[in-house]
């Protein structure tokens, strides 16, 4: 067990190399400070329930009925009244999005809708 420890050549130098210098991090903060805008960065699921809630709002009783319809509606009648071409009107594309989406999408339209009342 006491055998010579033998560094082999393909072994890893010691010391991990940074990529990031302090050279290249000072480059990057000044094209930042000369970029001149700032470009908020937003998750494409937010975009998109924020396009949905400014083609509901304002959410009147009847499309909250509407929503609630499309909702329960079965798979097959949902799937006809998307073939038939219901989907001209950005207020009725977001309805038939937010009745047939996600959790998440759903959380992010009423998120998106509060924004838009205040």
């Amino acid at each position: 067990m006491s055998a010579a420890v033998v560094k082999l050549p393909t072994a890893a130098p010691r010391k991990v190399r940074q990529p990031g210098t302090r050279e290249a991090c000072n480059a990057m903060r000044s094209i930042r400070e000369e970029q001149g805008a700032a470009f908020p960065f937003r998750f494409p699921s937010l975009r998109e329930a924020d396009e949905i809630a400014r083609a509901l709002h304002p959410m009147t009783p009847e499309r909250w009925l509407l929503l609630a319809m499309l909702h329960v509606m079965p798979q097959e009648q949902f799937a006809k009244l998307v073939a038939f071409g219901a989907v001209g009107h950005p207020a009725i594309r977001g309805l038939m999005k937010l009745a047939k989406g996600s959790v998440g999408l759903n959380m992010d339209v009423m998120t998106a809708l509060e924004r838009l009342g205040q």
